[in-house]
């Protein structure tokens, strides 16, 4: 494949790629709902998942280093002592799962990141949160998968390629971390007790 081949997917995705408004609305109001945000996917999904956390925890937050008033987002993917004893002891299959039973609650958010959306650690990760109360949003390709269907809000591109929905997928978490930040409501800062 040439470049100007890959380019021309990669600007003819994002003119297709779709995403539920209210992921937006539920993001900006985590912090006065004092709501921790989760983030997980595998193989890329799980390096964007990382990105995600990265960009929420410190990108979003307007006036970083004096505002304490910050997104709570854990990755899911990072902890591998954790993830490969929840492998190798039960099943990879419950290795989001299993993380969420220890520091998940009620209304909490979960952001599942899957091109095919069939994973089944992505799977039983949303399972288990919707049984739980938990916000659930899915990041898809392909079809969307039974991550699209099962989760509350979607952000999809409907593409056969992981290589470019991994790329949309990225570029959706950069433009989240931008309009949090440009949306943030104005914060009196203050020390963190």
């Amino acid at each position: 494949m040439k470049w100007d081949e890959y380019k021309k997917q990669i600007k003819d995705a994002l003119d297709v790629f779709e995403f539920d408004d209210k992921i937006l609305e539920i993001l900006r109001n985590s912090i006065k709902n004092n709501q921790k945000i989760f983030v997980g996917g595998n193989g890329g999904s799980a390096a964007i998942a990382s990105h995600y956390v990265c960009d929420l925890s410190k990108g979003a937050t307007k006036d970083w280093s004096k505002n304490f008033k910050r997104y709570k987002a854990i990755c899911l993917t990072n902890n591998m002592s954790y993830m490969t004893a929840i492998s190798n002891d039960e099943h990879y299959n419950d290795v989001f799962k299993h993380q969420l039973i220890n520091l998940a609650e009620p209304n909490d958010i979960l952001i599942m990141i899957s091109s095919s959306g069939n994973s089944p650690n992505v799977v039983e990760a949303i399972k288990w949160a919707k049984k739980n109360g938990l916000i659930t949003i899915g990041v898809t390709g392909f079809e969307g998968g039974k991550l699209k269907e099962l989760s509350d809000y979607t952000a999809h591109l409907k593409h056969p390629a992981y290589e470019v929905c991994e790329d949309i997928h990225h570029v959706f978490g950069h433009f989240l971390t931008t309009h949090l930040k440009e949306t943030a409501e104005p914060t009196e800062p203050a020390e963190p007790e």
